[in-house]
């Protein structure tokens, strides 16, 4: 099983082989005058999948609260101290990793504490992730095909991240608030620039969990860059266990074909 947590939402996906629908995916519906950690003890109570046994565990959390390291640099025992320093106004937060082999980096990032509680309480063994730590692994490996650098947009909920990478290379990873297509068009754009990406030789990957946006952004941005792709999840995940299911988030896709 796996369970995506974000600032205003909750979802499950369930992998059972042999079943005649292995694949279940649900969106918790979340009570939004009262805190999600309180949203995620309703759901623990009443979900008829969150009371069953399963042989793995995960949880993703979709948040902007991360930061890179080296992988040569990093040392578990530092990463209180790791993210205090990139997130000095954070309250009381548990704070986690993921070391990305591939990459070569290890994301450090935090997240509410009585959220992670109650979800060890129920699952000992849950394994927790970054949202940024499953697309950065697969957008990395997506970007050693064909020439040049190549930049990835995810839009979710009301923000946007970005990825660049240069044959597999992390060069840039950031999130900003985006609640517009101007929005995300400006960080695009911005970054791009700054990175100094070419408007000829280099691509720009576009995708997210709202169509309507990622395809009118996909627009705009081709009267400056040649290189724009609508990314299509359909193509993406075809021969995986999630066939391309366009309700669910892409980060989430992602983690069920990561293979951490």
């Amino acid at each position: 099983m796996s369970i995506r947590v974000c600032s205003n939402g909750l979802s499950f996906c369930t992998y059972a082989p042999g079943q005649k629908d292995p694949f279940v995916y649900k969106v918790w519906d979340v009570n939004h005058t009262i805190s999600l950690t309180a949203n995620l003890k309703e759901a623990l109570m009443m979900e008829p999948m969150l009371k069953q046994e399963y042989q793995r565990v995960n949880v993703m959390i979709a948040t902007p609260h991360f930061t890179t390291v080296p992988v040569a640099a990093f040392q578990k025992e530092s990463v209180d101290a790791l993210y205090r320093c990139a997130f000095p106004k954070d309250g009381p937060q548990h704070v986690s990793y993921n070391v990305l082999r591939r990459s070569g980096i290890a994301i450090v990032f935090g997240f509410d504490r009585n959220i992670y509680q109650l979800l060890l309480d129920d699952f000992p063994r849950a394994r927790f992730y970054a949202s940024a730590s499953t697309l950065i692994e697969f957008f990395g490996e997506k970007s050693l095909f064909g020439p040049g650098r190549k930049m990835y947009v995810y839009q979710h909920e009301k923000e946007v991240t970005l990825y660049a990478f240069d044959q597999g290379r992390m060069l840039f990873v950031n999130t900003f608030d985006a609640t517009s297509v101007a929005d995300l068009q400006y960080y695009t754009l911005n970054v791009w620039k700054e990175l100094g990406f070419d408007q000829i030789d280099d691509a720009l990957f576009i995708v997210g969990d709202n169509e309507q946006r990622t395809t009118e952004l996909s627009e705009k941005i081709k009267y400056f860059l040649q290189h724009v792709t609508l990314i299509d999840r359909t193509e993406d995940f075809k021969d995986k266990l999630t066939r391309g299911n366009s309700l669910m988030p892409y980060d989430l896709q992602t983690l069920l074909i990561c293979g951490f």
